[in-house]
């Protein structure tokens, strides 16, 4: 019993020492449909997908010896081919990171973000408010100052069961699981990089997990992953 408390004792310790790897969740959206059917596939990948959005939203964990906890940070990318391909980023690109933010924390946060798989091109950092909020297995509500607002819902089903879809895309950053979900309405203004990009009703969304606490447990149960 002695030896099983000293042990516990020590795990504890070394993490409050090293800290543990930030975990939580990231929704991510596309401007071409991730689970479709075949000659839909096609046609957008040469057609479309040139918009990306991502947001984080840490539930737990640190990153240069600073605490990320209840932290979200989003990332808007623009491109020139379908940046659901695995291997291609964007050219440009903003970041978005919470208000109010002490420098050494601001820092650890684009950097921890940065390890996840993240190589655009030029890059702004703006400071705003950033929203994400969980009603359900698939519902999520992001907003990101006034300029950026999402919805999820579940992918609609086929009455007959074959529709012929399948999954075309995978996450490229950094997941421990990850589901397709349509948006149910997606609004993105933007001044700086001078675009508007509207959506809704379609499956080009990814709800996924991220970290080594990362659970896909409560993500939506779509038959993508």
């Amino acid at each position: 019993m002695k030896t099983s408390v000293l042990f516990c004792s020590f795990f504890v310790a070394l993490q409050a020492c090293f800290g543990v790897e930030p975990s939580g969740e990231f929704v991510e959206l596309h401007s071409c449909d991730l689970y479709t059917g075949g000659c839909t596939a096609s046609s957008e990948s040469t057609l479309l997908g040139r918009q990306l959005f991502r947001v984080w939203s840490i539930g737990q964990g640190t990153w240069e010896n600073q605490d990320l906890a209840g932290l979200k940070v989003a990332l808007l990318e623009l491109g020139s081919v379908n940046l659901a391909e695995r291997g291609v980023s964007g050219e440009k690109a903003e970041v978005f990171v919470p208000k109010g933010l002490g420098a050494a924390q601001k820092e650890a946060l684009l950097s921890w973000m940065t390890s996840q798989g993240i190589a655009p091109g030029s890059t702004r950092v703006v400071e705003a408010e950033i929203v994400y909020q969980r009603s359900g297995r698939a519902a999520a509500n992001v907003a990101v100052g006034d300029s950026i607002w999402l919805s999820t819902m579940p992918i609609g089903k086929c009455r007959s069961g074959a529709c012929g879809q399948a999954l075309w895309y995978e996450p490229q950053v950094k997941h421990s699981s990850f589901e397709v979900v349509a948006s149910r309405v997606s609004k993105i203004r933007d001044s700086f990089l001078n675009f508007l990009w509207t959506d809704h009703d379609r499956p080009n969304v990814f709800l996924a997990s991220f970290g080594p606490n990362g659970s896909g447990a409560e993500l939506a149960g779509s038959p993508c992953h």
